[in-house]
């Protein structure tokens, strides 16, 4: 596979990034996920704007992907010590995504002050278990004040309409598919009422679903629950 470009004149422009890059203890133990946000932040600064990031994220999440294929293939770690190197991955990846996404979007649409909203990870990666073909199961809750009906920016919307959007905007922004490959795979039919339901839910919503019409295996799903992102408040919420 050759050098994008944008990767060749950011190594070019910064040598001392390709010095990291070849100075990594690739066959050493996979970092933790601390490390692995300290590389990504590395890698990332150079960015220029929000393509340029999503590009530079897309080569760097999936050379890391790679060195876990390399890892589980010589025998290095086995396939159950990467799924929390790869969990790790998919989550830095993820609010990674989410906050660029967040900050393009409230440039036009503007924002619900003292609103928030969290990614609430299921399946293999709530339990921290992602193999290399594992996709993202996600549910995405918002927790809007109540008697705000409008967001406040050039382009004001509903609240509803607002975290569809914005929803499906990560959601692009992760699946879709560009000369360094796609991140992952996303699968929102966990969501409350799946394919039926909303794409983002409300926290009251949320858990009124989960009181009176969720199944067993909803419950049970909920218990490899991670949340990611949102506010402290929202958090203990959820």
């Amino acid at each position: 596979m050759g050098v994008s470009p944008l990767l060749a004149e950011t190594l070019s422009s910064n040598p001392s990034l390709l010095d990291g890059l070849l100075s990594l203890n690739f066959f050493e133990v996979l970092p933790n996920y601390e490390t692995l946000q300290a590389e990504k932040n590395r890698f990332l600064h150079v960015s220029r704007d929000f393509e340029d990031a999503l590009i530079l994220l897309r080569r760097w999440a999936n050379d890391q992907k790679f060195r876990a294929g390399v890892h589980i293939l010589r025998h290095i770690t086995d396939g159950d010590l990467c799924g929390p190197f790869l969990s790790d991955l998919a989550s830095i990846v993820l609010l990674d995504v989410s906050e660029r996404v967040f900050n393009e979007f409230s440039v036009r649409y503007g924002v619900f002050p003292g609103a928030s909203h969290a990614l609430i990870a299921m399946g293999k990666l709530g339990g921290r278990q992602m193999t290399m073909q594992s996709d993202l199961d996600l549910i995405v809750v918002y927790d809007v004040p109540s008697g705000v009906g409008f967001s406040n920016g050039t382009k004001s919307i509903s609240v509803g309409e607002y975290y569809t959007k914005l929803t499906q905007r990560i959601i692009g922004s992760i699946t879709s598919q560009t000369n360094e490959g796609r991140l992952y795979e996303v699968d929102m039919r966990l969501r409350p009422s799946g394919n039926s339901g909303p794409l983002a839910v409300s926290l009251e919503s949320f858990s009124k679903y989960q009181h009176q019409a969720a199944w067993t295996w909803e419950h049970m799903a909920l218990t490899r629950a991670q949340v990611l992102g949102g506010t402290s408040e929202l958090r203990i919420k959820l």
